[in-house]
């Protein structure tokens, strides 16, 4: 697993960390021209850490140091450290929250892009961060608890990013009139893809800027597809708002029937989904989401 993960990396003792970083990053600093900007933290189990390390090393233009830990049963794990990388194989995940303090840049902003794994440490995690960013590949244990994680740092998740131009699409038909007038009709929820969880997510997120006044009905329907959404239709029968998967699947078709407005639609890039893309756009964010929040807490009703 080890080569795997970080096979670049020299093998140290944990107490050398420091030391190892410290001789290999001044070279890379200067050969790249690059300062340390953030500590990211990639925490989860060993078989989701491999393609989070592939993520991390895309980042090209971005200084950061970069800490992998996978879960294990070690308190003292196999310790590997190349460039301004480190990775930790095997860790107990109680031993989670001192390997984070011991090795963030406290100077800097601390994201912890966390895969996924058991729930009891992440509340200490979340006080080390200054943004944790959400991966399990089963969000709704750690959803429950997305109050609690907000009162210690920013908390987003990746499926939330994923959405990002979804939401903003269907936010753009209302600003056209017809549409915003037309609004209160909207009463039914069609959301087709292969992420459940994702389709919860945005159908939580409609509901929750649509306001407790309007009750739109959710329709889920799981499809095996490249997508975790592939389309959204909103509606009441006769009028609706819709967004599709192109052809293409690299773009998003919109289109909207309502009343006095004529029919039209238009192609709209879905842009970069790749992890790599992703953790970079959460790079750039520092405030908190109170959308993603209310969001998350309005899925619990979405079945």
């Amino acid at each position: 697993m080890s080569e795997s993960l970080l096979p670049s990396g020299v093998e140290v003792l944990f107490g050398e960390i420091e030391s190892a970083l410290a001789g290999s990053s001044d070279d890379t600093r200067r050969a790249g021209g690059t300062a340390l900007t953030a500590t990211v933290v990639v925490a989860g189990p060993a078989d989701r850490l491999v393609e989070a390390a592939t993520a991390i090393g895309a980042l090209k233009d971005v200084g950061v140091r970069s800490v992998l830990i996978s879960y294990g049963d070690n308190p003292a794990p196999d310790v590997r450290v190349a460039g301004h990388t480190v990775a930790l194989e095997g860790l107990r995940p109680d031993y989670l929250n001192n390997a984070v303090a011991a090795l963030r840049l406290s100077s800097l902003p601390t994201l912890v892009w966390w895969r996924g794994g058991g729930t009891e440490d992440i509340e200490g995690l979340a006080t080390l961060a200054d943004r944790l960013v959400l991966d399990a590949e089963d969000p709704r244990e750690v959803w429950k608890s997305i109050e609690n994680l907000a009162r210690h740092t920013s908390v987003s998740d990746l499926r939330w990013a994923r959405l990002t131009r979804w939401r903003a699409l269907m936010a753009h038909f209302f600003d056209i009139p017809e549409v915003c007038a037309a609004s209160s009709s909207f009463t039914t929820l069609r959301v087709e893809g292969s992420d459940r969880h994702a389709m919860c997510l945005f159908a939580g997120w409609l509901q929750s800027v649509l306001g407790p006044g309007q009750r739109v009905v959710p329709d889920l329907h799981e499809q095996s597809s490249l997508a975790p959404i592939e389309a959204v239709v909103l509606g009441n029968g006769t009028q609706q708002l819709v967004l599709r998967m192109a052809a293409n699947r690299t773009c998003v078709q919109t289109a909207a029937e309502v009343p006095n407005l004529p029919s039209a639609s238009r192609i709209v890039s879905l842009g970069n989904q790749q992890l790599a893309a992703l953790l970079g756009e959460e790079l750039r964010i520092r405030a908190r989401d109170v959308a993603f929040e209310r969001a998350v807490v309005a899925s619990r009703g979405v079945s």
